[in-house]
């Protein structure tokens, strides 16, 4: 079975467009990604809340309550969350919480704001998902506490493709603990993302890589679809057992074990 490890569903009539930095006006369903998906031979997906719901994690878990068995999630919460309310969300089939520091004037500060809910997830094994703009990751990797789970979207976001063989502190400052999701390439269309992938695949091995359709390729959407995410994925190789342990052994590892 594969997985799917970054997609979003949502209503359009519960987003609040005065509360977030970009809106959409459609809305995704889990259904239509279900339809795309299992042309694909994908069997589970990973739901992201998008940052347009804010905290509001209703529609996800509702999705995730329909097929436990199939579905996980990383939510959005607020800072100041319980380590109660977030083991209730963690009961709920939500492995992780997602900080979306793109287009964030001062992401370090963001940070520095939710070190308390960096702890609860530790304290529960739960990961912490970092999403952020070009070229910040390893300045964002050694402000977050060591040995605490992560995962990186979208390859990283360097700025170039030597950016992380030139500086790679943080990288190595959570490399035990850090997974990487090779999702989303036309968010950097100036990177060569097979040297991208080679250059993760040799730092943290194959068994740290992800993939992720980012479905439906939000401010994308008219240049992408779920199909040709996939081929850009079986792009990055040509060795079947990588891409099968991308595709399955790696997300049941980590949302599912």
């Amino acid at each position: 079975m594969y997985v799917d490890t970054h997609f979003h569903i949502f209503d359009r009539n519960t987003i609040d467009p005065g509360a977030t930095r970009y809106s959409v006006n459609y809305s995704a369903s889990l259904s239509t990604w279900s339809s795309l998906s299992r042309s694909h031979n994908i069997t589970h997906g990973v739901i992201i809340q998008p940052s347009f719901l804010g905290t509001n994690n209703a529609f996800l878990l509702d999705a995730i309550a329909q097929f436990p068995d199939q579905l996980k999630g990383v939510g959005v919460v607020d800072a100041a969350i319980s380590k109660d309310a977030l083991q209730a969300l963690k009961n709920q089939g939500i492995c992780g919480v997602r900080l979306n520091l793109s287009e964030d004037p001062n992401p370090l500060r963001t940070i520095d704001n939710n070190q308390a809910l960096l702890e609860h997830l530790y304290d529960l094994d739960m990961h912490l998902q970092i999403h952020h703009d070009d070229g910040l990751l390893n300045t964002l990797l050694l402000n977050i506490p060591h040995g605490l789970k992560i995962v990186i979207d979208h390859f990283g976001r360097p700025k170039s493709n030597i950016e992380f063989l030139a500086d790679h502190l943080g990288i190595e400052h959570h490399q035990p603990n850090l997974w990487v999701k090779l999702s989303a390439p036309y968010r950097t269309p100036n990177l060569d993302h097979h040297s991208i992938y080679k250059f993760w695949l040799n730092k943290i091995g194959p068994s740290r890589l992800l993939w992720g359709s980012d479905w439906p390729h939000t401010r994308h959407e008219a240049e992408q679809n779920f199909a040709e995410q996939m081929q850009q994925f079986f792009s990055l190789t040509n060795d079947q057992s990588i891409k099968d342990q991308i595709l399955n052994y790696n997300p049941m590892a980590l949302y599912w074990s």
